[in-house]
Formats: C-alpha cells, structure tokens, sequence
C-alpha cells in the first residue's frame, strides 16, 4: 500500500510526464463506460442479421465522428486540467474544469448512442424501401 500511496505521490508532483499515465487511463475508463452503454445495442444488432449488422456498422462508421471529436475534446480538457489544477486545495476552477470534462464525456458517449441509433434506423428504413435484400 505505501509503494501505491508513493507512487500516487510521484505522479502529483511530476506533472511534465505523469499527464500520460493519467490519459492512459482516461482512456481505458472512457472506453469501458462507453462500451457499457453500447453493449447491450451491438449485441441486438448482431443478433438479427449479420449483413445488416454490416450495413449498421458501416453507416455508423460514418455517423461517429462527432463523438470521438466530443472524446478528444474531453481528453484535451483533461491534460489541460492536469498540468494547471491545483488537487491539494481545490478551488472552483476544480469543480468546474470536473463538471465541463464529465459533462464533455457524456455528450460524446451520448453521441455515439445516438450515432449507432440513426444507422439502425436508416438500415431499417432502406430494408423497408426495399434497397436491400435479405
């Protein structure tokens, strides 16, 4: 526990290098919520049919750009506030750098959500103008 409590120390106090540990795992904690909320969509698009899930994915692709552009944004904000915030003492530019990253990180896994929704139904309205075939 001391060598945790120590290196948390060293990664306070060596902010010129310790702001890409910290996007690391910015990263792999966006990446898993995001998946937390995607997962349960992907796995119904595979269900119905592979091809469609193709279409679906491929539509998404092109749709998801606003999301990723919402995550950079978020992850920017994010180093930024590492390298200028104050933890020891938090103050209200603190709290309002943590409520605009969180708030930036919701919009985009929102984004992707919404992104993945409008594929499905645009797949699903080209298989009801017959567009597509089974």
């Amino acid at each position: 526990m001391e060598k945790l409590t120590s290196l948390w120390n060293t990664i306070l106090t060596q902010r010129e290098w310790s702001w890409a540990a910290i996007g690391i795992v910015y990263l792999i904690v966006f990446l898993l919520v995001r998946s937390f909320f995607l997962y349960q969509l992907i796995k119904s698009a595979k269900a119905v049919n592979s091809k469609w899930y193709h279409e679906i994915k491929k539509t998404y692709a092109k749709r998801c750009a606003g999301g990723w552009i919402l995550f950079l944004v978020s992850f920017l904000m994010m180093i930024l506030f590492w390298q200028t915030g104050n933890f020891q003492q938090p103050s209200f530019y603190e709290f309002g750098m943590t409520f605009l990253i969180i708030l930036a990180v919701l919009l985009s896994i929102l984004s992707s959500v919404m992104a993945f929704g409008i594929s499905a139904i645009q797949v699903l309205k080209q298989l009801e103008n017959n567009q597509m075939t089974l």
